[in-house]
């Protein structure tokens, strides 16, 4: 353990930066923006999930998948204010989809720096900091996405069969956020 920190110690520290730096983005002032009428929905269903468990399926009703709503609810034992809750899973949800874009690029053009490039994109990219910061399950949605497209590719050069129901998951939990995630699949 200690030699693989030795070796990768500048990437270690530069991930570290590039984590904190997209962390920083979306987390400052986290509930400056106004509500949004769909956060404003996906949250109170989630506060309803938590009151009542046999509404769990309550977004069903609306055609909606009710993955993000039951990843809400842990948030709401944790945070008293209901937005911030919402908004911070989406955080994480945009910390957790740069992790797998540089993965993902990394294994794609075997290059450390292409990788560190590619995740300090994703980290500053004013289209995926803004949509990390909203209790939406697009941020979400883009997150299994982009560990479906690693995973695939790893068992495609591979053939393993846990990397294939690896993928499998992600791509079942795509479908449980959002409906377009059938697309992954082809």
């Amino acid at each position: 353990m200690k030699r693989f920190l030795d070796k990768n110690k500048k990437l270690i520290l530069l991930g570290i930066l590039i984590l904190g730096v997209a962390f920083f983005f979306r987390i400052y002032r986290l509930t400056l923006l106004p509500i949004f009428a769909d956060e404003a929905i996906y949250v109170r269903w989630a506060q309803v999930m938590r009151a009542e468990e046999t509404l769990r399926f309550l977004p069903l009703s609306d055609g909606k998948q009710p993955l993000f709503m039951w990843s809400v609810i842990p948030f709401l034992k944790i945070f008293t204010d209901p937005l911030f809750a919402g908004r911070f899973l989406s955080v994480l949800s945009g910390i957790a989809t740069i992790v797998g874009v540089f993965v993902s690029s990394k294994l794609l053009f075997k290059s450390q720096k292409i990788a560190l490039i590619a995740a300090t994109v994703a980290a500053i990219s004013p289209f995926m900091v803004f949509f990390d910061r909203m209790a939406l399950v697009d941020s979400m949605l883009t997150e299994p996405a982009v560990w479906t497209f690693y995973l695939s590719i790893v068992t495609a050069k591979t053939l393993r069969l846990d990397m294939a129901m690896l993928a499998g998951f992600a791509l079942g939990a795509s479908l449980l956020t959002k409906s377009p995630a059938l697309f992954f699949a082809i």
